[in-house]
């Protein structure tokens, strides 16, 4: 059982009745640094105030914290002013720092945590697929660019590269945890705390090209361009929402794309299932030596398409242009303000 300040700290993130929330951050900070956490939202001097400390050792404590993912900062009438981050998966998960220190106890202490907590309470469209854009069939019409790669890195202004905090901590494959590409001001947060890196929109493709042939499945955050903050590389295994959907039974929380994937049983090499073993949403079966889809469990990822050897599967669109675009979540004006608990 936690020290009872921990158990605090977990409420005022909003997790007061967390099994797990606790012993994390009891193994993750000390008593200084959480009495710190919950004097927030405030100023460093604010903060040294209530604490009676010096004004220099608690920015220096604050730097620490942003450093680790615990809190944001913006700007308040020239001062910097502090609170609690509200997205303790995605901003902490990424450092390595605690998990080489405390090993796999930790680890299994944020997979319970994710498995029994985070993903139970999801409760809007998260993410949504976007197809291999090699496959996308041209002669069907008008390809948005919120469903192409190219598309959306144009639509970027800063693009980054950092570890997958799902993989990292579920530790089901041997899928590379360096292939989260991050965007825009999410991008800026976590460069400036040392966990990304900038890269050219080259080398993303690059990254891109890397997952799209180990089988891995781009899905990105389900906003207007103006508010993209990422763009993942997942396994059902390991990621939060395929997880989260396929393994945990969690609905609605990843949007499929606006196609669905088509057999010619003509040009399907009996025997050869290379579609199967990449699908990850269980949505292509061999059926009598031949392939069949599955059209409710596909995403249209087309991901079985991009290897299929004799070029006997196609992606066909089955839903309209406003399947996307009546869906996305309006970008925020301003990042930190949405993500900080104030």
């Amino acid at each position: 059982m936690a020290e009872e300040i921990y158990r605090q700290l977990s409420k005022a993130y909003g997790s007061p009745e967390s099994k797990y929330l606790p012993k994390i951050f009891e193994m993750c900070l000390t008593k200084e640094e959480v009495s710190v956490l919950l004097s927030l939202p405030a100023t460093p001097e604010e903060v040294a105030v209530k604490l009676t400390v010096e004004a220099a050792k608690v920015a220096e404590n604050l730097r620490e914290l942003f450093n680790k993912g615990f809190v944001l900062y913006k700007q308040v009438d020239g001062k910097l002013r502090y609170g609690l981050n509200s997205s303790l998966w995605e901003s902490i998960l990424p450092d390595t720092r605690d998990f080489e220190k405390f090993g796999e106890e930790l680890l299994d202490l944020w997979e319970h945590y994710h498995d029994e907590e985070v993903v139970p309470n999801y409760d809007a469209l998260y993410v949504r697929v976007i197809p291999v854009e090699k496959v996308i069939p041209m002669k069907w019409g008008e390809i948005l660019p919120y469903e192409q790669i190219s598309g959306i890195f144009e639509n970027t202004k800063t693009i980054a590269v950092t570890e997958c905090s799902c993989r990292t901590l579920t530790r089901q494959c041997d899928n590379p945890t360096d292939v989260c590409l991050v965007f825009n001001e999410f991008a800026d947060i976590i460069i400036e705390r040392g966990i990304a890196k900038r890269i050219s929109k080259e080398e993303a493709f690059s990254i891109v090209k890397r997952c799209e042939d180990l089988g891995l499945v781009h899905q990105l955050n389900n906003s207007e361009p103006e508010g993209y903050e990422f763009l993942c590389n997942c396994c059902s295994c390991c990621c939060t929402f395929l997880k989260g959907m396929i393994v945990l039974g969690k609905k609605g929380i990843a949007a499929k794309s606006r196609y669905v994937s088509s057999v010619d049983s003509n040009l399907c090499d009996e025997g050869c299932s290379i579609c199967a073993s990449r699908c990850n949403f269980g949505a292509m079966n061999i059926v009598d030596s031949k392939a069949v889809v599955d059209k409710e469990k596909c995403f249209g990822c087309g991901l079985c398409a991009s290897k299929c050897p004799t070029n006997a599967i196609e992606l066909i669109p089955v839903r309209s242009p406003e399947h996307i675009v009546d869906h996305l979540e309006k970008a925020p004006s301003n990042l930190v303000d949405t993500l900080i608990i104030e």
